[in-house]
């Protein structure tokens, strides 16, 4: 698990609800304290869309929806003269998004054993603090993938700019 301190929030929230640089992840749940808490279960209702959608999602094996898909959601809920008291997004990279990561890094799981790639936002107490985490079906001692993915999503802040600092 990385943990990671954002060093300018006003140009990390303007990537993440303005910009395109998070549309890679799926949203799993959203938790937004303003002058009331909202909440956001990103888990998809397959019996919404018609057949034809649905039969995708399930072929493509999408369960949540898409950052892009929610985030003026959250936006319109966020913006205002007055910061949010706080806020919690996890995200998730699923096994078939695994390819834009870069090359290099390569994951020791198969599809079938690493279940989901997480990235924790959370803004609380003016700080605006980002996890990573990593979920498989196997237990293992060895941690290469997770520090695949903790050097991937360092790699993702650096490509977009994102100003940090690891705790």
């Amino acid at each position: 698990m990385l943990a990671l301190k954002i060093n300018t929030t006003k140009t990390f929230m303007h990537k993440l609800l303005i910009g395109d640089a998070f549309h890679v992840f799926s949203l799993v749940e959203a938790s937004i304290t303003t002058f009331n808490q909202f909440h956001i279960d990103g888990k998809l209702h397959m019996d919404f869309f018609d057949t034809d959608t649905e039969q995708q999602l399930s072929a493509d094996k999408i369960i949540y929806s898409s950052w892009g898909d929610v985030k003026a959601y959250c936006y319109s809920i966020i913006r205002g003269k007055l910061p949010p008291l706080q806020f919690k997004f996890i995200m998730r990279l699923s096994p078939s998004q695994i390819n834009i990561l870069p090359a290099n890094n390569i994951f020791s799981f198969s599809d079938s054993e690493l279940s989901d790639l997480f990235l924790n936002i959370q803004f609380k107490n003016n700080e605006l603090l980002c996890t990573t985490g990593i979920f498989s079906q196997v237990f293992t001692l060895d941690k290469t993938s997770e520090t695949t993915w903790d050097n991937a999503v360092l790699d993702f802040f650096r490509y977009h700019q994102i100003d940090f600092t690891i705790l």
